[in-house]
């Protein structure tokens, strides 16, 4: 469904990924770790064209988005991101959150719309939330609503950005808990997060980032109890 091949991106001298390859198949939930600074969220937001690549090819189902011009909003409907820090309209109730980019980007009728985000709410736990705006929710609510209005545009992709490290540590498992119902559903999920028992439980594949390189890549398993990269080691000493 995605495939990175040599991808570059460089903010001036400083050079953030470096020879990037990596694929996704449909279905997979494939979990990104690494330590800050090693280019983990720079290639995520380079994968939704937050962005854009210095060098290498992003192809999406065959196609080569880099080169996709004005048609990066349709893009974006299909690949879907949810952000560390929510983002979510102040002056708008989360219904209204869930509710704006269907009716706005896919000129879905309010009141389809409104349906449909209902029963997004409830899947996430919050539908007698509905009508709570975000200053009156908890980053744990607020980040479910979030989940929830990327969903709202029923992506082929959902791209995580540590999606749990704003959040008071009681809060996380909500999030989680969300995150891996989804996984069961079978959504195509590429996730950044240092939350490392959810790597272990829910990802197909692994992967460890380290200087803007993807040092090594593998199944939960082995990554997690036979790493065979050095540096791999010795993160993962350090953070289990």
């Amino acid at each position: 469904m995605l495939q990175i091949k040599n991808l570059s991106k460089c903010f001036e001298d400083l050079e953030v990924l470096r020879a990037v390859n990596l694929s996704v198949e449909k279905g997979e939930v494939v979990v990104i770790i690494g330590p800050s600074g090693s280019g983990k969220s720079t290639l995520l937001r380079c994968v939704n064209l937050l962005e854009n690549p210095t060098g290498g090819e992003i192809l999406y189902q065959g196609e080569d988005i880099t080169q996709l011009g004005k048609k990066v909003t349709d893009y974006r409907k299909q690949v879907g991101m949810v952000f560390q820090r929510f983002n979510l309209f102040p002056l708008k109730n989360a219904l209204e959150n869930v509710m704006y980019a269907p009716v706005k980007l896919n000129k879905v009728p309010v009141k389809d719309a409104k349906e449909q985000a209902m029963d997004l709410l409830r899947k996430v736990g919050l539908e007698n939330r509905a009508h709570a705006y975000p200053s009156a929710l908890s980053g744990g609510q607020q980040q479910r609503v979030a989940i929830a209005r990327a969903l709202a545009m029923k992506p082929e992709i959902l791209l995580f950005d540590e999606p749990t490290s704003a959040l008071d540590p009681e809060l996380v498992g909500d999030v989680l808990e969300v995150m891996k119902q989804l996984a069961k559903e079978g959504m195509t999920m590429i996730v950044v997060t240092h939350e490392m028992g959810f790597a272990k439980d829910v990802a197909d594949r692994v992967i460890f980032m380290d200087g803007g390189f993807v040092v090594e890549e593998g199944a939960p398993q082995d990554i997690f109890t036979n790493p065979k990269n050095e540096r791999t080691r010795t993160f993962l000493s350090r953070v289990l």
